[in-house]
């Protein structure tokens, strides 16, 4: 629509390579009947939003508890309130811009629901941003099918009533990519100011949306270079867009630097985050790495143990990261067609309709919950393919470089993500630009329709059946579901609520994807709530459908003991020990059972080949067997464990108390003498190991300290019968 030579009302000219000018009328100034246009689908989006956070908003399973990320934030974020943004001398682990959201939030006296109110206002801007930018490239009635499409969309709600800093995403997609349009459309300097500072807020809440606010910059400059406007005009605006960019960005960095004498810009993670995506055992999703916890604190620290060890020396968080991209480059190079057909895998799956869990799983929330979700049925499966017709259809329409500096955000995004790992949320801000292309697609294709082209018709539907296609099959992912499910259960059994918890298994455990861990989680969970009977029963369930299953076996034989069923526990307990599952705690219940179930020789002879191995890591463990074998009067047996716990844990009184009693037991008394002094230096207050010491000097004759020790030990226990017995039995002193 541009034409060489043709004046603007900003005084330059375009030429044959400028950005063609998006439809007639979108650049016209704001009338009352546009601005309640928009405002109208604010107060729509508004609407469905609010009613869902009413809906799900206290949601026991969505509250930011336990080791889910949502915890992470919350806490982090009110050390931040408290003491402000050095609160944690160290580089932030996590993309700091939420904590530094919820932290004002908390600041200012709000609470989670005012997180998630403002949140849900901001997801309802959100789509008042599109509907402009969808207007100004695409006209009206694209604007209204993309605002609907969005404002029908449950991923975006359903994200933004999270404690996540997703939460955060379309807003700041949205409002990134208006202002790079408006940018695009005006002389002024403001826009690409504010546009690069929207760049890196959003980079500094999704670090992959740098690459694109990176490459916007570049765009904007070379457009403003090849528009002929004079060199220090170009040149200006050409560094207001980086510049800002650049200010967000170097604040982050600068406080990094601050708390810690490093310049990172953003956070930590993004090392370990890349190798998750990229080793040998990578799927393209979130998978944990061995030796790292699944949590995101757990992942805080154990991401520099794993790395310090394997390096053996202390590092910096950067240096940390730099030790996973290492490792994952190294791979990549060593296994280049592995890496490059996982990265095929990636990108298919960064375009799928395919649910990809990360803490919790939308298709939970939206088909097993009673909620607006279930009415919001757009999604990847419609977005993803008439949004990429729509990218190709339009931008072959258009000769300038102003389009493809708004639509590069859905390659360069996409692309970003595939280099790291899929999740539905990671991918979620692709979703924004899509609708508008989408919107731009049905309405060309109507328009098509309606001139009756044809051939023109055919391709588009060929290409839109072609991505359907793509974008629709089947992965045989799992969408979490059973997760959520499991943990409602679960849930059920904490509150008291077990004969409900039993009944919602017994109806989900037939169409359940995992029915065999379901019935252990829930077992667990009533175990822990001392209703045994029922946990057995889950337990059994369990085994039916996973009879080899070592971790229910044990915690099986263990409910089984504790209520007096010893004997039927011992094969469990056996099975676990033999197949080395949680030694350290399938060994000492299994000593237990045999006692109880009358086998005592049984558990003298467990207790002499048990290898040392199984409780070496644990003083509670040795601890735990030394005492059952001075219970069995197996003081030999005994000593060789509570060695193996002094050893373990120096300043554990106990140890050294039972150790002492143990040489005891085999008349060495002068070796018992040191432990027993040991234990009452350790533990001043303890009556007993005063008591043991005590008789230990009365047996070496050492009567004055033996009155004075039993003496001491009367004090400390009044009602000890023992050191009153003992006292008169050497006699006044």
């Amino acid at each position: 629509m541009s034409r060489r030579g043709s004046a603007r009302s900003d005084g330059r000219r375009t030429g044959p390579n400028a950005a063609s000018a998006p439809p007639s009328g979108t650049r016209a100034p704001a009338t009352p009947s546009r601005g309640r246009s928009v405002a109208t689908v604010v107060a729509a989006a508004l609407a469905v939003k609010a009613t869902v956070l009413v809906q799900l908003g206290g949601h026991p399973l969505l509250q930011p508890l336990g080791e889910l990320d949502t915890a992470f934030y919350v806490d982090l974020a009110r050390q931040v309130a408290d003491s402000g943004p050095l609160a944690l001398a160290e580089p932030f682990f996590v993309s700091p811009l939420y904590v530094y959201f919820l932290a004002g939030v908390f600041a200012l006296g709000g609470s989670l629901t005012a997180v998630r109110t403002i949140q849900i206002v901001l997801g309802a801007m959100a789509v008042g941003l599109l509907f402009v930018t969808t207007r100004h490239w695409f006209g009206d009635r694209a604007a209204w099918i993309a605002a609907a499409l969005a404002i029908l969309t449950g991923l975006f709600t359903f994200y933004e009533i999270l404690i996540l800093q997703a939460a955060l995403d379309p807003f700041l997609v949205s409002l990134t990519l208006a202002l790079v349009s408006r940018s695009l459309a005006s002389a002024s300097h403001r826009w690409p100011l504010a546009a690069g500072a929207a760049a890196g807020l959003l980079a500094l809440n999704r670090p992959n949306a740098l690459a694109y606010g990176v490459v916007a910059g570049l765009g904007l400059a070379i457009r403003e270079w090849r528009a002929g406007t004079t060199i220090p005009r170009a040149f200006g605006r050409a560094l207001v867009f980086p510049a800002a960019l650049l200010l967000v960005l170097g604040a982050s960095g600068l406080r990094n630097y601050a708390a810690s004498g490093e310049w990172i810009a953003i956070s930590s993670h993004g090392g370990l985050n890349f190798y998750i995506g990229n080793h040998a055992g990578a799927d393209g999703t979130y998978r944990p790495v061995p030796g790292i916890s699944a949590s995101i604190a757990g992942q805080a620290h154990d991401a520099a143990r794993v790395a310090e060890t394997a390096l053996g020396r202390r590092l910096s968080a950067a240096q940390v990261s730099d030790y996973f991209y290492a490792q994952a480059l190294d791979w990549i190079g060593r296994n280049p067609l592995d890496a490059a057909r996982l990265f095929a895998w990636k990108s298919a799956l960064v375009v799928n309709r395919a649910n990809v869990p990360l803490n919790f799983s939308y298709a939970y929330y939206s088909q097993d919950e009673s909620s607006l979700l279930r009415g919001l049925i757009v999604g990847p499966w419609l977005i993803v393919p008439l949004g990429l017709v729509g990218l190709f259809v339009r931008s072959a329409r258009r000769t300038g470089s102003g389009f493809w500096i708004w639509a590069s955000f859905v390659p360069l995004y996409g692309l970003s993500i595939a280099l790291f790992f899929v999740t539905s949320r990671y991918r979620m801000p692709l979703l924004l630009p899509l609708c508008a292309l989408a919107a731009a697609a049905l309405v060309w294709g109507f328009d098509q329709v309606r001139a009756r082209r044809g051939a023109v018709v055919l391709r588009f539907a060929l290409a839109l059946v072609a991505g359907a296609a793509l974008v629709n099959w089947p992965l045989g992912l799992d969408d979490g579901r059973w997760f959520e499910q499991t943990r409602q259960a679960v849930w059920l059994v904490e509150k008291g609520r077990g004969d409900a918890a039993r009944a919602y298994v017994a109806q989900l455990a037939p169409g359940h994807s995992h029915p065999g861990l379901l019935h252990y989680r829930v077992g667990r969970a009533l175990a822990a709530t001392n209703r045994f009977d029922d946990a057995i029963e889950q337990f059994r369930l369990s085994l039916t459908v996973d009879p080899g299953e070592l971790a229910t076996r044990l915690e099986l034989g263990q409910a089984l003991t504790v209520i007096g069923l010893a004997a039927d526990a011992v094969p469990h307990l056996a099975a676990a020990l033999e197949g080395r599952h949680r030694a350290e705690v399938a060994a000492p219940w299994l000593v237990r059972a045999l006692v109880a179930a009358g086998d005592r020789e049984r558990a003298v002879a467990l207790l002499a080949t048990l290898p040392e191995a199984i409780a070496a890591p644990r003083a509670d463990t040795a601890l735990d067997l030394g005492t059952m074998a001075l219970e069995l009067d197996a003081p030999t047996r005994a000593e060789r464990w509570l060695r193996l716990a002094v050893t373990t844990e120096p300043a554990r009184a106990e140890a050294h108390e039972k150790l002492g009693v143990a040489l005891l037991l085999q008349d060495r008394v002068g070796d018992a003498i040191g432990p027993l002094e040991t234990a009452c230096r350790l533990d001043a207050s303890s009556a007993s190991a005063r008591l043991n010491l005590a008789a230990t000097y009365a047996r070496a004759g050492r009567v004055e300290e033996a009155r004075s020790e039993a003496r001491e030990a009367l004090r400390l226990d009044p009602g000890e019968p023992r050191a009153a017995a003992l006292l008169r039995a050497l006699g006044p002193g």
